[in-house]
């Protein structure tokens, strides 16, 4: 498992449902992503995080393209 992870930003945690500061984290192998507020990940804290992305993440290929090029 290769786990990445996002900056905050303000989306929906995929959870609570609740709109607010989140991150995403994903694992490349499985291509799982998950939305998460801080609220979420303080209650998910003593899990590990590649257990929280197996149970809720949701199949993403997109997050995982390069997003920064160089000219």
């Amino acid at each position: 498992m290769k786990i990445k992870i996002s900056a905050t930003f303000i989306g929906k945690c995929s959870i609570c449902g609740k709109e607010g500061k989140v991150f995403r984290v994903g694992d490349e192998e499985s291509k799982k992503v998950i939305t998460i507020c801080e609220e979420c990940a303080r209650k998910e804290g003593d899990k590990p995080i590649s257990e929280i992305v197996e149970k809720y993440g949701q199949v993403d290929t997109k997050a995982f393209k390069k997003g920064i090029r160089r000219l």
